[in-house]
């Protein structure tokens, strides 16, 4: 039997009550991004290292006890906000977010073969045009400032066996 039939009046269909939304903010994505780095990570040390007992650890007992509690806080990021303060996901645009991606790259394939100071130097250059402020003039010597500070404290100061002149230049 219709509403209209029963003596009731007939409702709108944009009068029916919505069900609840939640609002994806920024701390909700954090939260999951967390939580995927400690099941991952749990999941890693649970298949592939011995947990042990409490009292006699093995080698994958506190990457387990670990990764709980990265869950653990994961969940509270994602579940207590503070009411009213929740930040909108904005995304970046992708001008800025592919050097940032590509710098961890670039240093990784380029440290061998050409050593820390080109390899400092087109990494920061690279990055450096993350900047909505980036100019050539700027980002050169940015480059070669960082390259210089790095060679200077790495390889000079610290002693670390980082060759400043790459596999390519040896012959």
């Amino acid at each position: 039997m219709t509403e209209e039939m029963a003596g009731r009046p007939a409702r709108k269909r944009q009068d029916r009550p919505r069900p609840a939304s939640i609002a994806v903010t920024r701390d909700h994505v954090f939260a999951c991004l967390l939580m995927c780095l400690a099941f991952s990570t749990g999941l890693y040390a649970y298949l592939t290292l011995d947990m042990g007992t409490p009292s006699e650890m093995g080698p994958g007992f506190f990457p387990m006890v670990l990764s709980v509690v990265l869950a653990i806080l994961a969940l509270l990021i994602g579940i207590l906000q503070p009411a009213g303060q929740a930040e909108p996901i904005v995304f970046v645009p992708l001008r800025r977010f592919v050097p940032v991606i590509l710098a961890p790259i670039i240093f990784g394939l380029g440290i061998r073969p050409l050593g820390l100071v080109l390899t400092m130097f087109l990494t920061v250059f690279e990055v450096s045009f993350a900047s909505r402020f980036a100019r050539l003039q700027n980002a050169l010597l940015l480059a070669a400032g960082f390259t210089l500070f790095c060679a200077l404290v790495f390889h000079y100061l610290l002693g670390l066996p980082i060759p400043l002149w790459g596999n390519l230049f040896e012959g």
